[in-house]
């Protein structure tokens, strides 16, 4: 069973976007820096086809660069989600939120939260608005905590 720290919860969605607006940069700069060539040298039709093609892949970067941003949308409302109950539930245990991992990333029902007072249960009302703690003992449990990094 794979528990998720705070820290994991709150970093997790960040570093492919930081990449992926540096490769949108360095693919810009070597459209402009082909372009530019092709302009000064026009007898050269290589740098156009060249600075064509570094056109298209912006393009294609960057409908991949909006289609992660909608889902990066979604994750985010749901990751939000997922870090208030773990702050809701350290505030329960009067602990830590770092002290808190839980078993899913998203909210639903039958969560898990591996504290160091033990591990509990959240049994979420039939609306999803409010949950109740149960305390748990778990049988020879496999633990994995995935970490921030």
């Amino acid at each position: 069973m794979t528990f998720y720290t705070y820290g994991y919860l709150t970093t997790r969605h960040q570093t492919w976007q930081y990449a992926r607006l540096i490769l949108i940069i360095v693919l810009l700069a070597l459209f402009i820096w082909l372009f530019v060539y092709y302009l000064c040298h026009r007898w050269n039709v290589k740098y156009k086809d060249l600075s064509i093609i570094t056109g298209t892949v912006i393009l294609l970067v960057l409908g991949l660069q909006l289609n992660g941003l909608a889902n990066l949308h979604a994750s985010v409302v749901q990751n939000g989600a997922i870090t208030d109950t773990v702050k809701t539930v350290a505030k329960q245990l009067k602990v830590k939120p770092q002290q808190v991992c839980v078993n899913a990333t998203t909210t639903t029902d039958g969560l898990l939260f591996k504290t160091p007072k033990g591990y509990y249960r959240a049994a979420y009302n039939s609306d999803g608005s409010a949950f109740v703690l149960e305390k748990l003992s778990l049988y020879h449990p496999h633990v994995t905590i995935q970490k921030e990094r």
